[in-house]
C-alpha cells in the first residue's frame, strides 16, 4: 500500500505543475518548487525522486509551450507543432552514426533485409531550460508522443518490398540548450538492382535505402557528420559476405529529379518552336523545324525510357508526356504549312496579286522586318521576273506575309496547348 501511495506522488506533483504552468509563470509553480528548494544535489537523489524532478521539468517546459502557441489553439504544442512552427526555418535533422547489426541476402530474389540503429540529433529551443533553477543539464522523454519527434519513411525503388520495414525511435533525451538527441532503430528491406557477376563466385550486389521525413517535409532539412557505416561487432555476422559501408549523403527529392530531368528537354524545344519564326526565310525555318522534330524524337526516346517503365496497365498519360506529343503534331502541321506556302510562292505567275492582297502584306511584311526575304532570294526573283515579266515579287511578299500570320496563328495555339496541360 505504501509502494503504491509513494509510486503515484511524484506523477500527481507533475499533473498539477502542468496546470499551474498554465495559468501562472515558470517561478510559481507550488508542487515543484517545493522540490526544487529541497535539491542541492541532483546526483544524491534517489531514483523515484529524480524521476519526480524530470515530470516537473517535462510539465514546466509542457506548459511554457503552450504559453507560446496559445494563438494557434492547437493541444499539446510541444508534441503537436514543430520547433520552427513560429520562424518556419528549417529543423536540421542531424545523422551522427549509422551502425548495422544484422543483415539477410536472398542471392536468387537480389533483396537483402537490414538492421541497426541510426543516432540522429535535433535542435528544439521549446525544450531549453535554466540549468541553474532546475539542477539538471539532462532530460529523459520516456515517450515518443511527449514532444515533438521526425517520423521516418523510407523511398526506394518501386520495384522494393516495404511490408518489411520499420522505425522505432529509442533513448530520447534532451540537454539545457535543447539538443535533442535519439537512437532510430531500423528494420528495411529492398532489392538489389545493380548486380556484378563478372568477378563469380565472388559476386557483387549494390543495393541502396533512401530515407526522407514522410510528415513535414517542406520544414526537415538532413545533415550528416559524414561517417562511414558502422557494422556492431556483437551482433553482427556476415555470414560469407563482405559488407563495405558508404558515407551517407543528403540528396535531392529523388522524386523531383525525373521531372527536372524531363522538363528542361521540353522547355528547350518548346522554346525553339516558339522562336522559329524569327529565324530568317521559309527555307531557313523549314530546316531548323526538321531538326527541331529530331529533338523532339529524341526527348520522347527519353521519356520513354523513364517514364513507360512505370506506366503498366493504367490508362492515365502522364501530362509532360501528353504536351510532348501534343508539340510533335503542331510542330508537324507547322512544317507542312511552311513546305506549302514555300512551294506556292516559288511557282510563277503572270498575274499580280489583288490589289488588297500587296497591301496586307507590305504592312505585316513591314511590321515583321525580319521575315523578310534574304538579299540573294530577292536578286533571284528579280531576274526571274525579268526574264519572265511575271509579277513573282508580289507573289513572293505575299506569300511570306501569310506565312507569317499562319506560324503566329500556330504559336497562339501551342501556347494556349501548353497553358491547358501544363
Amino acid at each position: 500500500m505504501y509502494l503504491l501511495l509513494f509510486a503515484l506522488l511524484p506523477l500527481s506533483l507533475g499533473q498539477r505543475a502542468l496546470f499551474d504552468a498554465r495559468e501562472t509563470s515558470g517561478e510559481k509553480l507550488d508542487a515543484c518548487q517545493y522540490l526544487l528548494k529541497n535539491i542541492t544535489n541532483v546526483e544524491l537523489l534517489a531514483q523515484h525522486e529524480y524521476a519526480a524532478l524530470e515530470r516537473c521539468l517535462y510539465y514546466y517546459l509542457a506548459g511554457e509551450a503552450v504559453k507560446g502557441a496559445a494563438h494557434t489553439g492547437i493541444p499539446h504544442p510541444i508534441a503537436a507543432l514543430a520547433p520552427n512552427f513560429n520562424s518556419r526555418e528549417p529543423v536540421l535533422i542531424n545523422f551522427h552514426q549509422v551502425v548495422l547489426q544484422h543483415f539477410e541476402l536472398n542471392e536468387f530474389l537480389r533483396d537483402i533485409s537490414i538492421h541497426g540503429y541510426i543516432e540522429i540529433g535535433w535542435k528544439d529551443a521549446r525544450l531549453a531550460w535554466n540549468s541553474d533553477q532546475w539542477k539538471a543539464d539532462t532530460l529523459r522523454i520516456q515517450a515518443a508522443s511527449h514532444i515533438w519527434v521526425p517520423v521516418f519513411t523510407q523511398q526506394n525503388y518501386d520495384t522494393a518490398l516495404r511490408n518489411g520495414d520499420g522505425f522505432e525511435l529509442r533513448r530520447i533525451e534532451t540537454n539545457s540548450r535543447g539538443n535533442v538527441s535519439a537512437i532510430l532503430a531500423f528494420s528495411l528491406r529492398t532489392f538489389c538492382d545493380d548486380s556484378d557477376f563478372a568477378s563469380y563466385p565472388d559476386d557483387t550486389y549494390k543495393c541502396c535505402f533512401s530515407l526522407e521525413a514522410q510528415i513535414n517535409q517542406e520544414v526537415i532539412d538532413f545533415t550528416t557528420d559524414n561517417l562511414p557505416v558502422f557494422t556492431d561487432p556483437k551482433y553482427f555476422r556476415e555470414y560469407g559476405w563482405k559488407v563495405s559501408g558508404t558515407v551517407p549523403k543528403v540528396v535531392t527529392d529523388p522524386a523531383q529529379e525525373p521531372e527536372i530531368e524531363l522538363t528542361v528537354p521540353l522547355i528547350a524545344c518548346a522554346l525553339l518552336f516558339v522562336l522559329s519564326p524569327f529565324f530568317g526565310t521559309i527555307r531557313i525555318q523549314i530546316f531548323f523545324k526538321l531538326f527541331l522534330v529530331c529533338m523532339q524524337l529524341i526527348t520522347l526516346l527519353l521519356f520513354s525510357n523513364r517514364i513507360a517503365a512505370h506506366l503498366g496497365s493504367a490508362q492515365s498519360t502522364p501530362r509532360l508526356l501528353r504536351f510532348l506529343e501534343f508539340s510533335i503534331i503542331i510542330n508537324v502541321l507547322s512544317i507542312a504549312a511552311s513546305v506549302f506556302l514555300h512551294a506556292c510562292g516559288r511557282i510563277r505567275r503572270t498575274l499580280p496579286p489583288w490589289a488588297m492582297l500587296i497591301k496586307i502584306s507590305s504592312i505585316v511584311n513591314n511590321v515583321v522586318c525580319v521575315l523578310h526575304s534574304s538579299p540573294d532570294e530577292e536578286e533571284e526573283m528579280e531576274k526571274g521576273s525579268a526574264a519572265g515579266g511575271n509579277f513573282q515579287k508580289d507573289w513572293t511578299a505575299a506569300f511570306t506575309a501569310i506565312h507569317a500570320m499562319t506560324m503566329a496563328s500556330i504559336s497562339l495555339i501551342f501556347l494556349l496547348g501548353y497553358i491547358i496541360m501544363l
